[in-house]
């Protein structure tokens, strides 16, 4: 029997320095995208978020088209679903193409949900004294003014809940009993119910995920979800935080407003 050859047994020098080096992962993310999505991540600014959006604007009108409803709500909800999820992407699983179809998939469910008539529940009088008791204890514990999100996340419901919560506490304190539908608005059935300013206070609040104070500022300047107006004053006592610097944060919100519209509805 002939001795064994085990010259291939074992590695060479080189086969472990090989081994050894730390391979970098492919990366999947297509061309043209990975300079704004690359100088996006590094810097997560209102303007880089705007190029970044501005550049999927393709991605995001192919998901429109595919589903019927009010185009510009859609591509709203479209550009807040894309960019919620680009927080969680990673170019070396997969294509940022395919990755946002999947994430836009949910744009179907926004579409029926706009045409649905949803009727509002009977208990949403007893959830006016659980809102006013929640605002109270996350106040305690946040040492400012909670936003309606913080909110909604405490107590486990909608944000749409709350604000059907705050008209119906509103009615029954002045003796207006006109009952609000589920987006808090008492009209009548005939109207429409799509409101072109709920487009922007969706988006202008999508942009202020991180911010929880300038939140609460746009949503008190705007009197969203049933707030009642505060003076400049009043906000900063409810938010722990100076007059002034209430003042830097709206400037900065209306000069996002100002530039808004031409990210919003470009094609």
């Amino acid at each position: 029997m002939g001795a064994l050859n085990l010259s291939n047994v074992f590695l060479s020098r080189d086969n472990v320095a090989e081994l050894n080096t730390p391979q970098k992962p492919k990366v999947r993310l297509e061309p043209e995208y990975a300079e704004p999505y690359y100088q996006w991540r590094k810097s997560p600014t209102e303007a880089n978020r705007d190029q970044m959006l501005s550049k999927l604007s393709p991605i995001i009108n192919q998901a429109v088209n595919q589903v019927s409803g009010d185009r510009n709500y859609l591509t709203i909800r479209g550009k807040i679903l894309a960019m919620q999820a680009l927080d969680k992407y990673d170019p070396a699983a997969s294509s940022l193409s395919t990755y946002l179809s999947h994430a836009l998939l949910p744009l179907r469910r926004h579409a029926r949900a706009q045409m649905n008539v949803l009727s509002v529940p009977e208990r949403t009088m007893l959830l006016a004294s659980q809102l006013e008791s929640a605002e109270v204890e996350l106040e305690d514990k946040l040492g400012r003014a909670p936003t309606t999100e913080e909110l909604a996340d405490h107590m486990k419901m909608s944000a749409a809940a709350i604000k059907r919560a705050r008209q119906s506490q509103h009615a029954y304190n002045t003796g207006a009993l006109d009952t609000p539908d589920e987006e808090g608005n008492v009209r009548s059935v005939s109207v429409s119910r799509r409101i072109p300013e709920k487009y922007q206070h969706d988006y202008m609040l999508s942009r202020f995920s991180s911010d929880p104070v300038s939140a609460f500022i746009y949503e008190n300047d705007f009197q969203l979800n049933g707030r009642k107006k505060m003076s400049t004053a009043d906000l900063a006592k409810k938010l722990k935080i100076t007059s002034g610097a209430v003042s830097q944060r709206r400037q900065k919100i209306y000069e996002a407003l100002n530039t808004m519209q031409k990210y919003l509805y470009n094609e």
